[in-house]
């Protein structure tokens, strides 16, 4: 359902981009924590645990101490501001993007009332630009790897924390930008019949390493989504502030992505969508402010084991 780009030199403008900056959907967000995708079965919960709690406690896994989530999407996206720079020439392109998403559940084993799960996540994207020749420049493969432990208590709650690390490579695999992020979050989620929702409050702090800029930085989000289902149909419409507080340079920053897809589901494992996303950065600094409004479909692949 949430994408990580980051930008080289790009029309003599120095890149400021934030990786966090843009998510397609919720999807992005599940990728990069290792939790599996909220649609599944037409209600908000984890395709690995047959539990009706949402994000909670995984009965499946219970059972049989190992759970395994794959996932694939292609996504075709228009864009009016492919570079994330209010600034540049380019204001519009399109983008290809392919992702392969693999989820390990490592078990789950009882706490008091609680169940805590070790949850690992090995995850590639693969973004190519189209529509402009200066949009080459922004392709780029990424590999993202993270572990979470998550406590799931029965009435809804979850406590996550973990650690991600993030690679991006240039068209000619170079390495242009790696990030190492350990997070604290607290989770809720709720469904009664078609309707689902989930919150999610959550701080993180990245340790970057890029040629371009030192992007070192603590950050805090809220991120608010629902889904209502009806028969093959499925929207998701989420919400998503960020602040960020840049370690070594004078600059901190809002951010905000909202979207909705409408999702069709063929099968348990096969489903179309059509992606709307807009996000907006206000910060401090020279070329730092941006809005990008994203729209497209895609095709998405999901198998549990």
């Amino acid at each position: 359902m949430f994408l990580i780009l980051v930008m080289p030199r790009l029309f003599g403008v120095e890149p400021r981009n934030n990786p966090e900056a843009r998510y397609h959907s919720l999807q992005e967000y599940f990728n990069r924590h290792s939790l599996v995708s909220p649609e599944s079965r037409s209600t908000f919960e984890n395709p690995i645990s047959k539990s009706d709690l949402g994000l909670q406690r995984p009965i499946e896994t219970k059972k049989h101490g190992f759970g395994y989530y794959f996932g694939f999407e292609s996504r075709f996206l228009y864009s009016n501001n492919p570079t994330s720079l209010d600034s540049s020439p380019v204001q519009k392109g399109g983008i290809w993007e392919n992702s392969i998403n693999n989820n390990f559940i490592l078990g789950a084993y009882d706490l008091a009332g609680a169940t805590f799960s070790p949850m690992l996540g090995i995850g590639i994207n693969q973004s190519t630009h189209f529509g402009h020749e200066d949009l080459g420049v922004l392709d780029t493969s990424t590999l993202r790897l993270s572990f979470n432990g998550i406590f799931q208590f029965t009435n809804g709650w979850s406590l996550r924390a973990g650690i991600g690390n993030s690679s991006d490579f240039d068209s000619d695999m170079t390495l242009s930008y790696q990030q190492t992020s350990p997070s604290l979050a607290i989770s809720k989620t709720f469904s009664q019949g078609p309707f689902s929702t989930f919150l999610d409050i959550s701080l993180s702090y990245h340790f970057t390493d890029a040629s371009f800029l030192d992007m070192d930085r603590l950050e805090s989000a809220f991120l608010w989504g629902f889904q209502i289902s009806f028969k093959h149909f499925e929207i998701s419409p989420y919400l998503r502030f960020a602040y960020g507080n840049y370690t070594n340079q004078n600059r901190h920053e809002f951010t905000a992505n909202t979207g909705m897809e409408l999702s069709y589901r063929f099968y348990d494992w096969l489903l179309a969508k059509l992606l709307f996303t807009y996000s907006n950065r206000n910060a401090n600094g020279i070329n730092n402010d941006f809005s990008r409004l994203d729209s497209g479909g895609a095709i998405s692949l999901q198998a549990n084991f």
